[in-house]
C-alpha cells in the first residue's frame, strides 16, 4: 500500500512540476489607461503651447547650455502636467520644470510662464526677465501690449496669443517665423503625446507591479515544491522503519494502524496543498491574459503615437515652408515700399529745388543793391572792429593765463591734501609698526643670549636636562612672542599698503564693501587711537560692489580726518587720558535697491551750525583757517562722490549732537 501511495505521489509531483514550469516565463503587464482623443483640459494646452515655443526661441550662449529649464509661476496643475512626462530634448539638450514660488526665482529658468493669479506682477517680472535673457510668457484676459508673450484661454479650451518680438529681442533672445504659425492641430497633437507619454509610464508602472506579484506566486510554489518534497521524505522514512521492524503480529499491526493514520494525514495535507496549487495555477491564468492584452494595447498605443509623431513633423514642415515664403513675399514688399518713398522723395526733392531757386534770384537782385550800400558801412566797421578785436584778444589772453595758473594752484592745493593725509597715515603706521618690532627684536635678543649660554655649557660639559628644558620653555615662548607681533606688524603694513595703492590708482575692480570698510579703518585706526576715537561698522550682509576702490578710500580718510579735526576740536582743548574715549564714529552700510547702495558716516561730536553746513562743500571755505586749514576736504569729497563714483552725499548736523553724511553709491560705476 505505502508503495501504491509513493507511486501516485511521484506522478502528481511530476505532473505538478511540468505546469509550473510552463508558467515560469511569462510577462506581466496592466490593462492600459482609456484615452480620450476628442478633448484636452487646458492644462494641456498650456503645457503643449509652452513646450511649442521652446522650438522656435534661441537663447544666448545656449551652446554653453547643459539643459533649458522651464518655470512655472502660479499655476501648480501645468507644473504636476509637466513634471509628470518625459519632456525629452530640445536641439540636443534635456528639458527640465521648476516650480517658481517667489518673483525673485524668474532668473533661475530659461522660459518662465506667469499664471493669472499673478498677472499683478507682470512687470516685476518682466524686468528681472530681461536682465537675465528669460522668456516670459503671461496670462491675461486684457491683453497687455507691453509683455513679451501673453495668452488667453476660454472655458472652451481655445487659446488665442500676442507676441511683442521688440521685448523678446530687447531680453537677448532671437525667435524664427515658425513661432507665429503655431496652430491648434499642433497642440492638439502635442498635446496627444504628452497624454500617451503618460498612459505609456502608468502601463509601466502597473506592469511593474504585476511582475512583482508573479515573482511572489513563483516564490509560494518553490515553497510548496519544498514542502511537499519533505513530506515524501518523511513517507519515505516510515517505510523504511516498516521494513526494519521486527515482533509479533499484533505489534506490527498497531504499528501499521499507526502509519496508516500518518499517512492519511499526509494524504490530506497534499489534497489541501494541491488545491492551493490550482489556485495559484488560476491566478497564472488570469495575470497571463491581463499580460497578453497590455502587449496588444501597447503596440496600439507605439503605432498611434508614431503616426501622431509623422503629423506633427509633416505640419512643423508646412509651418516652415508657410514662413520662408512670408519672409520672401514681406522683403519684395518693403524693397518695393522703399523705391515708391525713394522716388517720391526725389520728385519733391527737385520741386522745392526749383521754387529754391526762383526765389534766389529775387533776393539776389535786392541783395546787389544792399551789398553796395553795405561796403561803404562795412569798410568803416572794419576799421573800428579791427582795433575792437586786437583790444578784446589781448585781455582774453591775460584771463586766460589767469585761470590757468588758478587751475594749476588748485590740482596743486588737491594733491597737497592728498599727500597730507597719506603722510599722516604714513606717520602713523611708522609709530604703530614700531612697537611690535620692538618687542619682537627684544625677544630675538634675549633668545639668542640665552643660545650663547646654552652653547658654553655645552662646550663645558656642564649641560644638565634642567638647563635644556628650560631653554626649550623660553625659546617656545619667546618665538610664540616674536611671531604675533611680527605677524602683527605684517598684517598693518598690508593694510597701509592696500589703502596707500588704491588712493594712488583710479582703476574700477569689484571688492566686498564689508571687508574694504574694515581694511581702510584699520590702517586709520593709529590716528584713531592717538586721537582716542573709537569706530564702529555694520553692514548688512554681503555687499559686492564694482567701483573705484581709491576714490572710496579717498572719500572715507577725508571724512576720519575732517572728524578728528573738527567734530572732536573742542574735546581736545580741556585733555583726555590715556584711557579716556572722546567719542565714537559709526559707519554702516546697506542696499538701497537693486541698483544702489546706502554708505552712512556719522559722529557724535561738536556738529555744525547752518550757516556751516550750507558752507561745507565750497571750495577753500574752512573754520581752521588759522591752524593750517585749506578748506578742500569736503569738496574733495564731493566731487570724488559726484564725478567719479557716479552716486550723491548729503550732510545733516546739529551743534553738540554730532554730524552724519549720507552717500548713496551705484553698486556697478557707470564710466563715460
Amino acid at each position: 500500500m505505502v508503495q501504491v501511495v509513493r507511486q501516485s505521489l511521484t506522478a502528481w509531483l511530476l505532473s505538478l512540476t511540468i505546469l509550473v514550469v510552463s508558467h515560469s516565463a511569462q510577462a506581466v503587464q496592466p490593462e492600459p489607461l482609456p484615452m480620450n482623443d476628442d478633448s484636452y483640459s487646458l492644462a494641456e494646452i498650456r503645457a503643449a503651447y509652452l513646450i511649442s515655443v521652446m522650438r522656435y526661441v534661441n537663447w544666448p550662449n545656449e551652446e554653453q547650455r547643459s539643459e533649458l529649464t522651464i518655470g512655472v509661476l502660479g499655476d501648480e496643475n501645468v507644473f504636476e502636467l509637466l513634471a509628470s512626462i518625459p519632456l525629452g530634448e530640445m536641439r540636443d539638450k534635456p528639458i527640465q520644470v521648476q516650480l517658481l514660488t517667489r518673483n525673485s526665482q524668474v532668473a533661475q529658468v530659461d522660459l518662465v510662464y506667469v499664471g493669472p493669479r499673478h498677472s499683478g506682477a507682470s512687470e516685476l517680472i518682466l524686468n528681472q526677465a530681461m536682465r537675465n535673457n528669460v522668456l516670459v510668457i503671461t496670462e491675461d484676459r486684457l491683453v497687455r501690449q507691453n509683455m513679451m508673450i501673453n495668452i488667453s484661454a476660454d472655458n472652451a479650451g481655445a487659446i488665442s496669443y500676442q507676441i511683442n518680438d521688440q521685448r523678446i529681442n530687447s531680453a537677448g533672445l532671437e525667435v524664427t517665423s515658425g513661432l507665429l504659425q503655431i496652430s491648434g492641430q499642433e497642440l492638439n497633437t502635442l498635446a496627444a503625446h504628452h497624454r500617451s507619454m503618460l498612459e505609456i509610464a502608468s502601463i509601466q508602472s502597473s506592469r511593474q507591479e504585476l511582475s512583482e506579484q508573479n515573482s511572489l506566486l513563483r516564490e509560494e510554489l518553490r515553497q510548496l515544491q519544498e514542502r511537499i518534497s519533505s513530506l515524501e521524505q518523511a513517507l519515505s522514512e516510515r517505510d523504511q522503519v516498516l521494513r526494519v521492524q521486527e515482533g509479533t503480529i499484533e505489534e506490527k499491526q498497531e504499528v501499521m494502524d499507526s502509519q496508516q493514520a500518518t499517512l492519511n494525514n499526509l494524504l490530506s495535507e497534499l489534497e489541501q496543498q494541491r488545491e492551493l496549487l490550482f489556485n495559484r495555477e488560476e491566478q497564472l491564468n488570469r495575470i497571463q491574459n491581463l499580460l497578453d492584452d497590455s502587449e496588444r494595447t501597447l503596440r496600439e498605443q507605439e503605432s498611434l503615437l508614431e503616426t501622431k509623431e509623422a503629423q506633427l513633423a509633416a505640419k512643423e514642415q508646412e509651418g516652415n515652408e508657410l514662413a520662408q515664403r512670408i519672409t520672401a513675399n514681406r522683403d519684395i514688399l518693403a524693397a518695393q515700399q522703399q523705391q515708391l518713398r525713394d522716388q517720391r522723395s526725389a520728385l519733391t526733392e527737385q520741386a522745392a529745388l526749383i521754387e529754391n531757386r526762383e526765389r534766389t534770384i529775387d533776393r539776389q537782385r535786392e541783395y546787389l543793391v544792399y551789398i553796395l550800400i553795405a561796403l561803404a558801412a562795412a569798410s568803416i566797421l572794419g576799421v573800428l572792429s579791427l582795433s575792437l578785436y586786437v583790444k578784446k584778444r589781448r585781455t582774453a589772453t591775460q584771463l586766460m593765463d589767469a585761470l590757468t595758473e588758478l587751475h594749476n594752484a588748485q590740482d596743486k592745493l588737491v594733491e597737497s591734501e592728498k599727500m597730507a593725509a597719506l603722510g599722516n597715515l604714513v606717520a602713523g603706521v611708522a609709530h604703530e609698526v614700531n612697537t611690535p618690532l620692538g618687542v619682537a627684536l627684544t625677544a630675538t635678543s634675549m633668545l639668542n643670549d640665552r643660545r650663547e649660554i646654552l652653547q658654553q655649557n655645552v662646550r663645558e660639559g656642564r649641560l644638565t636636562r634642567e638647563q635644556l628644558d628650560r631653554f626649550l620653555g623660553q625659546s617656545e615662548e619667546s618665538l610664540s612672542l616674536t611671531e604675533k607681533n611680527l605677524s602683527r606688524v605684517a598684517r598693518l603694513i598690508s593694510n597701509f599698503k592696500q589703502v596707500a595703492v588704491d588712493q594712488m590708482v583710479t582703476e574700477r575692480r569689484t571688492i566686498d564693501l564689508g571687508n574694504y570698510i574694515e581694511e581702510i579703518m584699520s590702517a586709520l585706526s593709529i590716528e584713531l587711537k592717538r586721537a582716542h576715537i573709537d569706530f564702529q561698522i555694520d553692514v548688512d550682509g554681503e555687499i559686492e560692489m564694482d567701483t573705484i576702490p581709491g576714490a572710496m578710500a579717498q572719500i572715507l580718510t577725508n571724512l576720519v580726518t575732517n572728524s578728528i579735526r573738527h567734530g572732536y576740536a573742542a574735546a581736545s582743548t580741556q585733555g583726555a587720558g590715556d584711557s579716556d574715549t572722546r567719542g565714537t564714529i559709526t559707519i554702516r552700510a546697506a542696499r538701497a535697491d537693486a541698483d544702489y547702495v546706502r554708505l552712512s558716516f556719522c559722529d557724535d561730536g561738536n556738529g555744525m551750525d547752518d550757516a556751516t553746513l550750507q558752507k561745507i562743500f565750497e571750495p577753500f571755505f574752512t573754520t581752521k583757517r588759522n591752524q593750517g586749514g585749506t578748506g578742500l576736504g569736503m569738496p574733495i569729497v564731493y566731487n570724488l562722490v559726484r564725478q567719479q563714483l557716479k552716486g550723491d552725499i548729503t550732510v545733516s548736523s546739529t551743534p553738540g549732537q554730532g554730524t552724519c553724511f549720507e552717500l548713496l553709491l551705484p553698486r556697478r560705476v557707470r564710466i563715460n
